[in-house]
């Protein structure tokens, strides 16, 4: 009883002397929150993480090949070339036609000419499809046919790809 007492006592008499006046609070407060710095200035904010292409790590390299090539093969249905109906030059590749003419008559646009290996000529405009890739020819000149083939590059990404038809390569056989 007599430590309970005493521990009573000591209680009150630090409470008192720690306890300071209500005019003291306000001076100290003020001074207070001049030395203390904000605490929000040091936190340090998280990156933002992309959570649609973040990589899964608990699927596998061979599943996550399978379901990229299964995008891919999403895509090339996407090709407008896989669309509409083909047209006779479309069975042959591009490096099996030989560009054989061009010509253009007053008032009309360029014409050209090309062989296949049997020898067979067509005739070409400008809005037609050849090659295997579906290419589209743009553009006729002089000596050139200008084709936009639409392809998928390795990410899956429709890309256009252009390639030509020269005169030129007739005289080098």
């Amino acid at each position: 009883m007599k430590y309970l007492l005493l521990f009573l006592y000591t209680l009150l008499t630090v409470t008192v002397m720690v306890k300071p006046s209500f005019s003291a609070v306000e001076k100290s407060n003020t001074a207070e929150e001049a030395e203390i710095p904000d605490a929000l200035s040091r936190l340090m904010k998280a990156p933002d993480i992309d959570l649609n292409n973040i990589r899964d790590p608990f699927l596998s390299s061979f599943e996550k090949n399978r379901l990229d090539e299964a995008a891919r093969y999403k895509n090339r249905k996407r090709l407008p070339a896989n669309k509409r109906k083909r047209e006779v030059l479309e069975q042959f590749d591009l490096s099996t036609l030989t560009l054989v003419a061009t010509f253009k008559k007053t008032g009309h646009e360029w014409v050209a000419s090309v062989q296949d290996s049997t020898g067979k000529s067509y005739t070409i405009r400008r809005g037609n499809h050849m090659g295997k890739r579906g290419g589209r020819i743009e553009k006729i000149d002089g000596q050139t046919v200008y084709l936009v083939e639409q392809m998928i590059n390795p990410a899956g990404e429709v890309v256009d790809h252009q390639t030509t038809l020269t005169l030129a390569e007739v005289n080098d056989r």
